[in-house]
């Protein structure tokens, strides 16, 4: 069987690479996903053996990565059996084993020929080399000829463990093949990289466009907020509904109330340093006792209390009485900053820094430290408070790009 695409120049360049340890890293759009996938059909087909396949959350491996496997195969009429309880797919006598990178203790107990790790760079950095090291150590499979490979496909996030790998200190066996988004425009919207263009500042399409590695996480988190710029004045009226976004902890629960004024969030008042989720719960119902309710908690509270009760923090804010407006996990931290710049930058949020003294603060102060949001400060608590709610109605979405292909004999 060979394999035909209508890939990308970089796309066919990392699908057939003979490295052994190849990285495709690529801005929004540029068809990395769909290029592991092509490249480990290739070797299944090649070598006859059983690949590996990795990706951040099992989340994305439901919902992103069985749907697409599925569409691939049966568009190449090839017969499959998904497991998905088992975490495989059996084709071809062989199979594809999906793992994730969330524990990477767990990356044990199976043995592959090649493997294949998607949006390894959203890691941190020594997450990320953890689970490296792990996934090198499954790759145990003996082939007749040949040797085993580990692919990376990845957005650039910033001087992670990817450009530390692959672009600062090199070794002959690492290749790097970078892809900007132009590379694969024939697979996307017209107006896409417009559309990111207009939505991006420079850093951020440096990475995500043109897939260059930069500097991400310098300076302050929310560099688009600015206190004249993002002011408001409005204030909550009598029962109008109120939109709050709050983050769940013990002694340092906070919590950032918004009201809607013509399609634009103002916050227009806060909660900070309540004791656990009982007595923000009563706060609420003291000061906003004829609202309707809105809540945007962490989604992490759906298994956790911090009242240490065995009803979960989610479960409590439902029994109050509020609605409960939060996906089933939080999206990355890297792209709820990106949300809230975004929102600050093109006024969909504005801050009543005199209703709100606390919320503007931590905006303005909270920084990066080794590469992560600071948590020493104490500002991150009421900055995840005030910034869930945005990334919930203003996400980022990330693009899936597809490539054509077919099989012939």
């Amino acid at each position: 069987m060979i394999l035909e695409t209508t890939a990308s120049k970089p796309q066919k360049q990392f699908i057939m690479s003979q490295s052994t340890f190849p990285a495709f890293v690529g801005g929004f759009g540029s068809g990395k996903t769909h290029a592991l996938m092509l490249r480990c059909l290739r070797m299944l087909i090649t070598d006859g053996q059983d690949q590996g396949f990795y990706m951040p959350t099992y989340g994305l491996v439901r919902d992103i990565c069985y749907p697409r496997w599925r569409e691939l195969l049966s568009s190449c009429n090839i017969s499959y059996r998904l497991n998905a309880q088992a975490n495989y797919i059996e084709l071809l006598g062989k199979r594809i084993i999906f793992r994730t990178l969330d524990r990477p203790e767990r990356i044990v107990g199976y043995e592959v020929s090649h493997s294949y790790v998607d949006e390894l760079d959203t890691l941190p950095k020594l997450k990320a080399q953890r689970c490296w090291e792990q996934i090198i150590a499954r790759n145990r499979q003996k082939l007749p000829i040949g040797i085993n490979t580990v692919a990376v496909g990845t957005t650039p996030e910033g001087f992670g463990f990817v450009y530390e790998r692959w672009k600062k200190k090199p070794s002959e066996s690492y290749e790097l093949i970078t892809a900007p988004t132009e590379s694969n425009i024939k697979h996307l919207p017209a107006d896409y990289i417009n559309t990111l263009r207009e939505t991006y500042s420079p850093e951020l399409l440096a990475a995500y466009l043109d897939g260059q590695f930069v500097n991400l996480t310098s300076g302050t988190i929310y560099n688009s907020y600015n206190r004249n710029k993002c002011k408001s004045d409005e204030t909550i009226i009598d029962k109008e509904p109120l939109y709050i976004g709050c983050d769940f902890n013990v002694t340092k629960q906070a919590a950032t109330i918004y009201v809607i004024r013509n399609k634009t969030w103002h916050a227009v008042d806060e909660l900070v340093d309540m004791y656990d989720t009982p007595d923000m719960i009563n706060i609420i119902k003291s000061k906003y006792n004829d609202h309707k309710i809105y809540m945007y908690p962490d989604a992490s509270g759906r298994g956790r209390s911090t009242n240490n009760a065995s009803v979960s923090d989610i479960s409590l804010l439902q029994q109050a009485g509020f609605i409960i407006r939060a996906k089933p996990t939080n999206p990355r931290v890297r792209d709820r900053i990106m949300s809230a710049n975004r929102a600050f930058e093109q006024g969909y949020v504005k801050i009543n820094a005199n209703k709100c003294p606390r919320t503007a603060e931590c905006l303005e102060q909270q920084i990066y430290k080794n590469g992560e949001p600071d948590k020493a400060s104490g500002t991150d608590h009421q900055n995840d408070a005030t910034t869930y709610p945005i990334a919930y109605e203003f996400p980022i979405v990330r693009p899936v790009a597809n490539v054509d292909f077919s099989f012939t004999n």
